[in-house]
């Protein structure tokens, strides 16, 4: 285990940010940390699920331009620049290093916002249940572009849910509690974890801990209309 661990990067992203914590319906944290370190391995992304997303995204992109009237920076167009991915060494030890990072869709940096599309492949009618899926990652981005050397406070999150013929675009505020209190101290227990290489009895999981991955705070947003 220590022989396999060597100069190991484990990079803990924005995207799959909900497993870490333990609210992804699909992957556990245990299930996580073993893909992490090897020995799982994790299941194929859906091609034409992933090519739909990056397809509509700048369609999406263009709607919160329109909604807002405000311009979208960074948002992977050749005329408002590409994509940024934000990196943040979060734990180490002198051999492994366990890093936070988060690619947005944009930025509105005259608002203190962050970007995010989402083009659901098959038609969502259910949007609060929707937006609860992917707090975690966007609250992660907010997080992590607030710690950045970026000019933007990520003061909220214009959340896109692109699909044709009803799409929606809410606000959502940066959340102190959630990130402070919820998601950060579980993010913690998995870097250290990481950085030991392997899990225990005292590693939470929705068997040994289930109230501990329900968040009991207010979640805030609001539709743009």
């Amino acid at each position: 285990m220590e022989q396999r661990n060597l100069g190991s990067l484990y990079n803990l992203r924005a995207s799959q940010i909900a497993r870490v914590i333990g609210n992804d319906d699909y992957c556990s944290r245990q299930n996580h940390f073993a893909i992490l370190i090897g020995d799982k391995e994790d299941k194929p992304v859906n091609e034409m699920f992933t090519s739909h997303g990056h397809e509509c995204e700048r369609y999406g992109v263009a709607h919160v331009m329109i909604a807002t009237q405000l311009l979208v920076v960074d948002c992977g167009s050749d005329l408002l620049g590409p994509q940024v991915t934000i990196k943040e060494d979060y734990m180490s030890t002198d051999d492994t290093i366990v890093q936070l990072s988060c690619t947005p869709d944009g930025f509105i940096d005259e608002r203190n916002a962050v970007v995010e599309i989402k083009s659901p492949y098959f038609k969502q009618e259910d949007f609060d249940k929707y937006i609860n899926r992917y707090l975690p990652q966007i609250y992660f981005q907010q997080y992590l572009v607030r710690r950045s050397s970026r000019k933007n406070n990520a003061d909220g999150t214009y959340f896109c849910i692109y699909q044709m013929g009803n799409t929606k675009l809410y606000y959502i505020p940066y959340n102190e509690d959630y990130i402070n209190n919820y998601m950060l101290p579980k993010i913690d227990e998995f870097a250290r974890y990481l950085l030991k290489g392997s899990l225990d009895k005292d590693f939470k999981t929705k068997r040994n801990s289930k109230e501990s991955f329900i968040y009991n705070g207010e979640v805030k947003y609001s539709e743009c209309i």
